[in-house]
């Protein structure tokens, strides 16, 4: 099965895949159509090329359009450490690009996001469309509902740049919209210091009523750093 895949796979795309990166196949079942160009793999499919691995219930690969379409328990594993969870998937370039619906994503420190669906460019961005963000699946209140979450219209993970930006954002406290913002950025798990705010936290008190704990960090150089925690309350 790897050598017919590699085979098809090749010769269409060759500007972007080199022989040191063979692409292996692992199904219970494979179907060539000559005529549609198309191979289609199903049960327990596997598709790995470096360290980027797609498995699904059927992947089809089309030659002539040099597309992959997986559907059904579609998970894409990215080379630096993100899951890519989905119900569709059509991606080109060898996986690097492409379109993806129902997505599901989780970051290397276990936060992640959900949106309706996904445009992959380049293997580096990805860009989701009606995106919720929660820092973590344990961070719930005492209803299950998220501590708190960013609701946004566009979200874009720029693995190169380490950055994921937010558009027409919402901060929800408990399923509680709390402030809004046009745009909002902060850097990917990926980065280890860097100036701005940090996670806020939330609580009440008879003392101090609502309040909000919003620490901004200043990175001064490689072995100083300062961290200013203000508290916000109503009382």
């Amino acid at each position: 099965l790897a050598l017919l895949l590699a085979g098809l796979w090749l010769p269409a795309a060759a500007q972007t895949v080199d022989d040191s990166q063979p692409v292996l196949l692992d199904a219970d079942e494979l179907t060539y159509d000559e005529g549609l160009g198309s191979v289609t793999a199903s049960g327990n499919v596997e598709l790995s090329q470096g360290d980027r691995v797609l498995t699904a219930d059927s992947v089809t690969y089309n030659q002539r359009a040099n597309t992959v379409s997986a559907a059904g328990n579609v998970v894409l594993v990215e080379p630096t450490g993100e899951v890519l969870f989905a119900e569709y998937a059509e991606l080109t370039e060898s996986m690097r690009e492409g379109f993806l619906t129902g997505l599901r994503m989780l970051l290397s420190d276990d936060s992640r996001f959900a949106a309706v669906n996904a445009r992959r460019r380049g293997g580096i961005e990805t860009e989701l469309s009606r995106a919720v963000y929660s820092p973590c699946i344990n961070c719930t209140g005492p209803d299950g509902e998220p501590l708190w979450q960013i609701k946004a219209n566009k979200v874009t993970h720029n693995t190169e740049a380490k950055e994921i930006v937010y558009r027409d954002a919402t901060f929800e406290v408990l399923g509680v919209p709390v402030a809004y913002t046009p745009y909002f950025s902060n850097p990917d798990p990926t980065v280890k210091r860097k100036s701005g705010f940090l996670a806020p936290t939330f609580g009440a008190s008879s003392v101090l009523g609502s309040a909000i704990q919003a620490p901004y960090f200043w990175v001064i150089d490689d072995s100083r750093d300062f961290t200013f925690d203000p508290i916000l309350s109503t009382d």
